[in-house]
């Protein structure tokens, strides 16, 4: 049963390591195709726009993104929807697991008694942290 978590745990932490590595390098520099890239585009070519008007459109559209992530980021915990906590909540479990794997033995054993709040027994940072 300890080699199948330590196995899921390491393939869990390569996968995550992988996607560390790579997304940066498909993501980088102004000529990143995401969402705003591909409308921006899409505008461009529909309505015959400038190279100016296109650069200043996704301007626009990566200001508009930048204001949605501030909006979602300062949502307090009972504002958002079920659906996203539990995405979120998934997200810092993930989290939670590679930086255990990362650390050994004795490091681990001190990451999970400062990660718990004060008074808690088996409560770790994952649960303090989504409060």
């Amino acid at each position: 049963m300890r080699l199948w978590i330590l196995a899921v745990a390491l393939c869990s932490f390569l996968a995550g390591a992988v996607v560390g590595v790579a997304l940066p390098a498909v993501f980088a520099g102004p000529h990143t195709e995401d969402g705003s890239a591909v409308y921006a585009q899409n505008l461009a070519e529909k309505y015959g726009l400038t190279g100016l008007q296109h650069d200043r459109l996704r301007m626009v559209l990566q200001e508009g993104e930048r204001r949605e992530l501030e909006i979602l980021k300062g949502a307090k915990w009972s504002q958002m929807p079920l659906a996203l906590r539990g995405a979120r909540l998934e997200a810092n479990r993930k989290t939670e697991q590679r930086i255990r794997f990362v650390l050994d033995e004795s490091q681990r054993a001190l990451y999970d008694r400062d990660s718990r709040p004060p008074g808690s027994g088996a409560q770790g940072a994952a649960g303090r942290r989504d409060r």
